[in-house]
């Protein structure tokens, strides 16, 4: 996609940062679902964008508030979908996930889409970050709890994100054990290669209760993706 066709690489940028105005965001959202080459560059400045953040473990400017809700949903998910896709092969993914990719890219809220099956992913170790993704699997879940609905949600934690999860260090360990007695449904998952790489600083990793391991945050994001699971990125 070019500046001649009405997306040029400055509004990508703004959509990626979530400095779009609606009617803005929903033009260049209707231009992803329709051009591949819009959404592999679009996805290559996330990429960038993500590089850079981990890079630097004090960021030289204060962090902007997190994206909540649609948008930040549709450009994750679309991302994460569109380069797995090109690993395993489109047929690879169940139809519900191949829907999931088709309505965030067009817009959908994630309450409208996410059906039974909620997985968030947690790569960051901010502790408002953190704050605020445990304040909206609390909504989601209050949701279905007062529709009758049974919902899973798991929390899948890498890079420093791994901090949520780590018994000496994790910011709200309390919020969480509440969170799973309250919720039979939640379950939280570390990754091994960032265990790994800790242990391998000389740093013990001792982990919450109950909390499971997972090969690598790619490994399990793209099982859960195939079983046709929503994805959210804190």
């Amino acid at each position: 996609m070019t500046d001649e066709a009405g997306v040029s690489q400055e509004m990508q940028c703004a959509f990626v940062d979530g400095e779009l105005d609606q009617a803005e965001w929903a033009r260049v959202a209707a231009r992803l679902q329709q051009d591949e080459g819009l959404r592999a560059q679009v996805c290559g400045i996330r990429a960038v964008k993500d590089l850079v953040q981990n890079a630097y473990a004090q960021p030289a400017v204060a962090p902007r508030a997190p994206l909540r809700g649609t948008r930040w949903a549709a450009i994750a998910a679309v991302c994460l979908l569109s380069v797995a896709a090109g690993w395993l092969g489109r047929s690879a993914w169940s139809p519900e996930a191949i829907e999931l990719e088709r309505a965030l890219t067009a817009g959908a809220t994630l309450r409208e889409i996410v059906g039974d099956r909620i997985l968030v992913h947690v790569s960051t170790s901010r502790r408002e970050t953190i704050a605020t993704a445990l304040d909206e699997i609390e909504d989601v879940l209050r949701a279905a709890s007062r529709d009758g609905r049974w919902l899973r949600v798991e929390v899948v934690a890498n890079s420093s994100g791994l901090d949520m999860l780590r018994s000496d260090v994790a910011p709200f360990p309390e919020r969480l054990a509440a969170l799973r007695a309250a919720y039979p449904g939640v379950t939280l998952v570390a990754c091994n290669q960032s265990i790994d790489r800790l242990r391998e600083k000389g740093v013990v990793v001792r982990l919450l209760p109950g909390v499971e391991v997972a090969p690598s945050a790619l490994d399990q994001v793209v099982k859960r993706l195939q079983g046709g699971w929503a994805y959210v990125r804190a």
